[in-house]
């Protein structure tokens, strides 16, 4: 391939068109730096994120051809709102383990009694129990050092593929990834805490048959106690397996991006 010259160069890369598609894939990918910590997330500065967002969506435009799109004025306008919406959807899919864990962390410490020792995360602005703020340190860490970041940045990068920016989408395969990507966050989610909930249930069982059986121990006072340490035994029992399922979310949330083109969800 001869290259061009400089001025015909600079011209090209100041054409409308392949300016406007450049910054349609940078939009689509602004809202998953928000949001996701495969990619950014709340915790890194704003001007990072932006960054982060920005020459991820650059990357995808001149790796896959920088084909121009043809729209300028309120239809550029209308496609990059798209775009943004699209990347909510994206970001809300990419983050579906780090909700799974959140989840799995309020429904433990609910059954267990613990939802008083919440934690003030500032920099996220919300509230987090302390089992569901360690999954999510948990999911995130064991996803980058399993590749399960680098699938998930992959998929991202393969939606451009499944449905180039500015291009018509089709509405009906949304609904099919949305039900499938909900049922999948709420089954990893009660089958992490499920052992938490057997935990919880064993202590209620034996303290309910020394009640029984010996009327005139002050049991009720050791209830909660049994409730909450038979509850973090079972959690660190069970601690390998509920990461794998999280882990295993994580892979399987890499595919939905693509899906949503009406590849079929994973």
């Amino acid at each position: 391939m001869t290259a061009l010259p400089w001025p015909e160069a600079a011209a090209s890369a100041l054409d409308p068109q392949l300016a406007g598609a450049a910054l349609l894939h940078a939009l689509r990918l602004l809202p998953v730096a928000a949001l996701s910590p495969f990619l950014g997330g709340p915790l890194v500065p704003p001007v990072v994120r932006l960054a982060l967002g920005a020459g991820a969506g650059l990357a995808a435009f001149l790796l896959g051809g920088a084909a121009p799109v043809r729209a300028d004025g309120l239809a550029l306008l209308a496609l990059g709102a798209r775009e943004l919406s699209l990347g909510a959807v994206l970001a809300l899919l990419a983050a579906a383990p780090l909700e799974a864990a959140r989840a799995a962390g309020r429904l433990a410490d609910t059954v267990r009694g613990a939802t008083l020792a919440e934690l003030h995360v500032a920099p996220l602005r919300q509230r987090e129990t302390a089992l569901g703020d360690l999954l999510v340190h948990q999911v995130t860490v064991l996803a980058a050092l399993g590749g399960g970041a680098r699938l998930v940045v992959r998929g991202l990068l393969l939606s451009f593929q499944a449905f180039p920016a500015g291009a018509p989408l089709l509405a009906a395969p949304w609904r099919e990834v949305a039900a499938r990507a909900a049922a999948a966050t709420l089954a990893a989610a009660v089958a992490v805490a499920a052992p938490v909930v057997a935990g919880v249930l064993a202590a209620d069982l034996a303290v309910a048959a020394v009640a029984r059986v010996a009327p005139g121990l002050t049991v009720p006072e050791l209830a909660q106690p049994a409730r909450a340490a038979l509850g973090l035994l079972a959690f660190a029992t069970a601690a390998s397996a509920g990461a794998g399922r999280l882990v295993e979310l994580v892979a399987l949330s890499a595919g939905w991006g693509a899906a949503l083109a009406g590849g079929g969800a994973p």
